[in-house]
């Protein structure tokens, strides 16, 4: 089939040079594409395809293994060559393999060889996609949408180069070194942040507005779709010299140096001014700028480099709230004049403490001097979230929640015999029959013979965790600058046991008219911490934007993975000033909040209301009417356990969190 030609493609000039990159030096780790549906993501990627040099690995080995690197061949082709065994060998085209989201597990890690079972009546190892994507590209659409246990395999996987198989009576290690590109739509869910961290470069898709742009796009598209080889041919000048580009750029980058001053540079931006966690983003930052000076045919890497490689390589890993072009630009300005001196290097190395020291300044200002009152603030909190019972049959209970399951869904983990198979497993039926089929009067070719003791019942695991959504208004209604300590407590308490029952948590913050998502589904307790301490108070509340925000992201968690259990822990007085339009003059702004709530009761999520009214944050027995009480009509409206905020006593720490309203 001909794929679209790489240099047909119009604009994304980012998301290209992200995929080049990468086929320049492939150890920067691969690509994430984010963006609407129609940006071209897939296109762009397929059309790689064209541009990858082919590659020569012995022929008969299904991982493709390199016949002049013993250090990254399999067992048997290292065993062979150490047998000073002639390897023979052939050249192939660079894989691209696509992992489809519908994969199973056997299809992806690999599975039993039946034929070859049957015939020798012993356990023969079937290699999946990933042993087909070795020393290529692995290429996985919507990559947010994967299952757990698939993301696990490829956290696994891309961390060691090396895929572990350890079940279905056999255990073996695989080489599986590729290059991870994904795509994904921001609308359909987040990544998991240990596999966002393991991939190198981010892109975000850019929504061409320009006429003759998209002109030119529907035109190419067009004439390709009527003609494809007419139109690849009208391309090859452009693909050759891309090709021949790419080829000098790789023999290039071994002679590319990076000077001690940028190495500084590169640390200082990482560390201090992106607060990024390991050294991923280091290692990734100083080679994407190499692999961009070889591609402009450098053999020293310039600031121009290094502004380009971090504007790729740091968008997902930073973890401050200003944009990235605005954290470069400001880093870089504050610069010494002269540069970092080369001489004293020790001075990167209190970064850390030194954002720490700031950070529990900040907390003893804000009455925080630790994470957690003590553990009486969590133990109030525990009976706050109840997670409603489903249908699921869980034979273990976990930490919210990993259990069997009884339904046809979820990872098999194991086999086992029983009276009544409903849920066959078929490689563990075979590898059960396979050793008696002589005996039986099996012929070569012919039916497998199979007894009812040879079944084998799949026993699967299911994760079937909870997702807390804070929900909080930051208007200036919500409550005195005084019960700010207070809450900032409650939500640590919340963090806590959250971290403690190994849930994901996700922090959504309204005010002026807006609600915006400060903290993505994540299992980063420390990132949690952060947002929390930075909370401020200020602007009008649109309650009705930050409730219908709360359902878009839960429904969206729910269709990424149908077995998460959302529950929204809501702060909020219950006032609104501002309607789901934005119009601070209507007069509906409170029936907008009401009806968005009956309809996230409706959808079946689970919410807690929180009460943060001044009024009724005293702990005595609050004496106001029922009717004064938004927040309890609100609760009402959402089929929500109601709570007060209760103001703490001075000097004590045991005081009360939390009152049943």
């Amino acid at each position: 089939m001909t794929v679209f030609p790489f240099s047909a493609i119009v604009g994304q000039p980012r998301m290209r040079l992200a995929l080049l990159l990468n086929t320049i030096d492939p150890r920067i780790g691969g690509v994430l594409m984010c963006g609407r549906r129609g940006t071209g993501k897939s296109t762009i990627v397929r059309s790689l395809a064209n541009l990858l040099p082919e590659l020569s690995g012995v022929a008969d080995c299904p991982y493709f293994c390199d016949s002049t690197n013993a250090q990254m061949m399999c067992a048997t082709c290292r065993a062979r060559s150490a047998n000073n065994e002639t390897l023979p060998t052939v050249t192939r085209p660079t894989p691209l393999v696509t992992l489809p989201l519908n994969a199973g597990e056997d299809r992806v890690a690999g599975s039993i060889d039946i034929a070859a079972t049957l015939e020798e009546g012993t356990y023969r190892f079937l290699p999946g996609l990933l042993a087909s994507a070795n020393r290529g590209i692995l290429y996985v659409d919507e990559i947010n949408l994967l299952n757990d246990h698939i993301t696990d395999i490829l956290l696994d996987t891309t961390a060691t180069g090396i895929y572990h198989i350890e079940r279905d009576g056999t255990s073996l290690a695989h080489p599986a070194r590729f290059v991870l590109v994904g795509t994904m739509n921001p609308e359909e869910g987040s990544l998991r942040p240990q596999l966002l961290d393991r991939i190198g470069l981010f892109v975000e898709a850019e929504d061409i507005r320009s006429k003759d742009e998209r002109i030119a796009v529907v035109e190419r598209r067009l004439a390709y779709d009527a003609h494809p080889k007419a139109f690849a041919e009208q391309w090859l000048k452009g693909e050759q010299a891309l090709r021949e580009r790419l080829q000098h750029a790789r023999a290039l980058l071994p002679l590319v140096r990076v000077s001690a001053y940028f190495r500084q540079v590169v640390a200082y931006l990482v560390a201090r001014e992106f607060r990024a966690q390991g050294h991923r983003g280091d290692l990734v930052v100083l080679r994407t700028a190499r692999a961009l000076a070889a591609w402009e045919g450098r053999s020293e890497v310039k600031q121009v480099d290094i502004e380009e490689a971090v504007a790729l390589a740091m968008p997902h890993r930073a973890r401050s709230g200003t944009t990235i072009v605005q954290q470069l630009t400001r880093a870089l300005e504050q610069l010494p004049a002269g540069g970092i001196d080369p001489e004293q290097p020790e001075d990167l190395g209190v970064i850390d403490e030194d954002v720490e020291e700031r950070t529990n300044q900040r907390e003893g200002a804000a009455g925080l001097s630790r994470p957690l009152r003590g553990e009486q603030d969590v133990a109030q909190v525990q009976s706050v979230i109840a997670i409603p019972r489903d249908r699921l049959t869980r034979y273990e209970s976990g930490r919210r929640f990993v259990s069997l399951t009884s339904r046809r869904s979820g990872r098999a983990v194991r086999d086992r015999q029983v009276q009544h198979v409903t849920d066959l497993s078929f490689s563990a039926t075979i590898l059960a029959a396979a050793p008696y089929q002589k005996a039986r009067g099996r012929q070569p070719g012919g039916r497998l013979e199979l007894r009812p003791d040879d079944l084998r019942q799949k026993v699967r695991e299911r994760k079937s965790r909870a997702l807390l959504i804070f929900v909080i208004d930051g208007s200036d209604s919500v409550m005195a600058r005084t019960l700010m300590p207070q809450m900032k407590r409650a939500l640590l308490a919340f963090t806590q046991h959250a971290y403690e029952r190994r849930d994901r948590i996700a922090m959504l913050v309204f005010r002026f008219a807006q609600g915006r998502v400060i903290l993505p589904p994540t299992r980063n307790f420390a990132h949690a911490r952060r947002c929390i301490d930075e909370l401020y108070v200020g602007g009008c509340t649109p309650l009705a934007t930050g409730l219908l925000e709360s359902l878009r992201l839960a429904e969206a968690e729910r269709m990424r993975d149908p077995s998460v259990v959302p529950t929204l822990i809501i702060f909020t007085d219950g006032l609104a000033n501002i309607d789901l339009s934005g119009n601070m003059r209507s007069v509906t702004p409170m029936q907008d909040a009401l009806s968005i709530a009956r309809e996230i009761a409706q959808r079946g999520i689970s919410a807690v209301l929180i009460d943060t009214d001044v009024r009724q944050a005293r702990t005595e027995p609050d004496a106001t009417p029922e009717m004064e009480r938004p927040g309890k009509e609100l609760a009402n409206a959402l089929d929500a356990d109601y709570y007060r905020l209760c103001q703490a006593g001075r000097g004590s720490e045991s005081s009360i969190l939390l009152r049943k309203g």
